[in-house]
Order: C-alpha cells, then structure tokens, then sequence
C-alpha cells in the first residue's frame, strides 16, 4: 500500500470511530484524561490571562521601570512561593524574547526571617539564572517587626544572590529609616495616605516634601501609587515624583500583554488607548 493511500485509510477509520460522552468515562479514567498535557496547557493558557501584573511607569517619559505582580499584595503566607514562582516565570518569560521586565515581588518583613520560607526562596532564585537587575523585592511592615537583627541577616542573604530591594509604604518612621542606612534601596515608595492627604499648604504635603528630599539623599527613585484618583496623579505630577502606577497611570495587564508593550512613551501611550477603548466597548 502506498504512504498515501495508507494515511487516506487511518484518517478514514479514525472518523468512523465512535466519539466518546463524558458519561462514558468513569472516575479514574476521566482524572487521567485531565491530566494530560493539552489540559496542563490550557490550564497554564487560563493562568497567564489574568491581570496580575502592573506596569510602574517613569513619571518623566512614561518609559516602564518594573512591573510589580499584583497577586502578592494579598496573599496569605502559605501562597507566598507559589507566587514567587509566577513573578520569576513571567521575569524568565520576558527575559527570553529579549524584552525583559524587572519584576518587583512584594514581601512582608515577618515573610523574610521566617527560615522555610527564605531558604525555599534562595533555592528559586538559585535555579532562575535571571541577570542582576531583573529581581525586585520589595518590604512592606518593616516598622511592625520587632527582629531588626533577623531582616538586616536576611536582607543581606538576598543581596548575596543579586535582588535589589524596595521599602514600601514608606512614611519616615525610625525603623525604616535605619534600614535605609544600613541598606541600598534602588525605590522607596511612598505611602497612599500622604499622596492622597496632600492638599496644598498642609501638614501632609510639608511631609511629603521632606520625605521625597529624604529618599533622594539616600539615591533612590521615588514611587507612587496606586494611584486612584485624579487628584493623586496631580499630586504625584507636582511634587516631581520619579515614578508612579495605578489605573490612571496604566491599567493592570495579562502576562502577554506585558510583553507587547513597547520601552517609549509612544508606544506605551498607543497601547494604554487601545486598552482604554477596548474596554469602553466592554
């Protein structure tokens, strides 16, 4: 029989066989099915359509700086790794169609002198073989813990393995200002309240203007965000902050989406229209 003719026939009987209901199956054999590898597939496909990033954009040009992963803002401990696993994914994701984005994974203080949690960290970071530069971390509630000594031993842990560090919801407490002294901060971002509490001629806004000249004293890049309100980005916009986030600023997006994103302002401007039209239309 010819190549031809016998690919004509198994194409012909494959037709012919009965297709098979969901009823037909029983437990064991419809759990081997979910687990084959299209399923693993479209299961990875669904994952990646969340908006789970959000892109901090350069208040100056509107250029991106980082993308921090949104899902991490909440999470519970025991989410903690499989969300670092995603923020470095996507990093990697990036990384090899040579568009790479800095990913900035946002971590609680008490997270990083718990000994479980860090040494399953190092051994991601270990494996990812990202460059330098391409992994944020950044702390949140540093002023609430009480173990200084325990941060300052992990900090220096994660800087060993090339993560730059950014001090979140800064408002100028002496704990976070000793961390600022004895640690490099690439980005300190400001607290929402003093963003949005900033009326011309207040205390707040007296405040805010000593701690940006403080953050820059210290060499780092001043952040805002997330930027709610109109009146926050007017706020953000006139006291020069270096960079901001939100949904005025640009709205959260798919992992792909991320990647089609150009580094200029133009194409990043072109882009926040698109998604601002298309979902008008939703």
């Amino acid at each position: 029989m010819k190549p031809k003719a016998r690919l004509y026939s198994l194409v012909k009987n494959w037709t012919k066989k009965p297709g098979l209901a969901v009823k037909d199956f029983n437990q064991g054999q419809l759990y081997e099915v979910m687990m084959q590898p299209e399923s693993r597939q479209l299961e990875t496909w669904a994952e990646s359509q969340n908006l789970s990033f959000e892109l901090v954009l350069s208040s100056k040009d509107l250029v991106t700086e980082f993308v921090s992963l949104t899902s991490l803002r909440d999470a519970s401990k025991e989410n903690v790794i499989d969300l670092i696993k995603e923020g470095i994914r996507a990093a990697n994701y990036w990384h090899s169609f040579t568009k790479p984005h800095a990913i900035m994974l946002s971590m609680k203080a008490e997270w990083l002198i718990d000994q479980d949690l860090m040494n399953a960290f190092q051994e991601l970071l270990l494996k990812c073989h990202l460059p330098v530069g391409l992994i944020y971390v950044g702390i949140s509630e540093s002023a609430e813990l009480k173990q200084a000594t325990e941060l300052q031993e992990a900090l220096i842990q994660l800087q060993r393995l090339g993560i730059l560090f950014h001090l979140l919801n800064f408002t100028g407490q002496d704990e976070e200002c000793e961390l600022m002294l004895n640690h490099r901060f690439t980005h300190i971002h400001l607290a929402g309240d003093l963003i949005r509490q900033a009326i011309p001629g207040s205390q707040c806004e007296k405040k805010l203007i000593a701690l940006k000249a403080l953050i820059h004293t210290n060499e780092s890049l001043s952040v805002a965000g997330p930027i709610k309100l109109m009146h926050e980005k007017s706020v953000a916009d006139k006291h020069a902050i270096d960079c901001y986030y939100g949904k005025h600023i640009m709205p959260q997006m798919t992992l792909h989406q991320v990647l089609k994103m150009g580094k200029t302002a133009k194409q990043q401007l072109a882009m926040r229209q698109l998604i601002k039209k298309q979902s008008q239309k939703e």
